[in-house]
């Protein structure tokens, strides 16, 4: 039977960060680390089981070794260049919040809700190691709005009604993907770590997410449903100017939901070239294309 192919679908959100402290930074680089080691342990522990027990049909019969040096024309093109863009727009919770008021300040008195929007253009490309371990790069451009609404109170203290931050930068990004599947269904699950480097005086910050997927396949067309898990903060300093009094604030952000749910499909007019569509619902809601091209 032909293994399908399951093409990594890249979702790269980025928040702008505004002053981040090197604490916080190796703080959460330490987590990142963590988090991939426990995901790299657990993929190869997935390989060596697939390496004893091996895969039905024709993938059973060989080795990994085999598998990797022997590509079989009925799997996948194993080299893939595709062109992405990608918008979302999603509601972020207030992690941490500080003013120089003289007297401490509840943050719900000052802040109301908060919205992020992002779109990222890009190129990104993958290559199967293995008929079940795609190895993806990208590089691309991100732009965004970050703006966090103030409460009445706080309009007529501060003067405006809302902290607005845009930002631009470029991003790279890389991962892998671990999929199976029969003649009419697959399931693949796929990890990304990602680096911005955002322009003006804004450190650059990680960030990662988790993909599992199940889908199915007819012909040309394939479907799948699937879930996304990102975990991203954004942090932003400044400074009001209330007539000659200077208030210093820090306000750190993060996703008010981690999770959210995934509706795409994909067309294949060949099998060099694909089209690819995907939507994102729930908290976050998102809008992905890919045009691909494989040899």
């Amino acid at each position: 039977m032909k293994l399908l192919t399951v093409i990594v679908t890249m979702q790269l959100f980025y928040s702008k960060v505004a002053s981040v402290e090197e604490v916080g930074c190796v703080s959460a680089l330490n987590l990142l680390t963590d988090s991939m080691k426990l995901l790299g342990v657990r993929v190869l522990h997935l390989l060596t089981v697939i390496g004893f027990v091996g895969f039905p049909s024709g993938l059973g019969a060989q080795t990994l070794s085999e598998m990797l040096t022997e590509w079989d024309p009925a799997w996948p093109q194993r080299a893939g260049i595709t062109a992405v863009g990608y918008s979302q727009e999603q509601n972020y919770a207030l992690d941490n919040f500080t003013i120089d008021f003289p007297v401490e300040v509840d943050p719900t008195l000052l802040l109301s809700e908060i919205e992020n929007d992002v779109s990222q253009w890009g190129t990104k490309a993958d290559f199967w190691i293995l008929p079940f371990l795609n190895v993806h790069a990208m590089v691309g451009m991100v732009d965004g709005q970050t703006g966090v609404g103030l409460t009445p109170a706080a309009v007529e203290l501060i003067g405006t009604d809302q902290i607005a931050v845009n930002y631009d930068g470029t991003v790279y990004a890389g991962g892998t993907t671990l999929a199976y599947g029969q003649e009419w269904w697959f399931l693949s699950l796929t990890g990304i770590y990602a680096y911005t480097d955002v322009k003006g005086e804004i450190e650059s910050i990680p960030s990662w997410m988790i993909m599992p997927k199940f889908g199915v396949r007819r012909e040309a067309l394939e479907f799948w449903c699937g879930a996304t898990y990102q975990r991203v903060a954004e942090r932003q300093s400044g400074v009001f100017d209330l007539d000659g009094l200077v208030l210093n604030y820090d306000l750190e952000l993060e996703a008010e939901e981690g999770w959210n749910a995934q509706l795409g499909f994909r067309y294949r007019f060949s099998d060099n070239v694909l089209l690819t569509l995907e939507a994102g619902l729930g908290n976050r809601k998102s809008m992905t294309g890919h045009l691909e091209w494989r040899f």
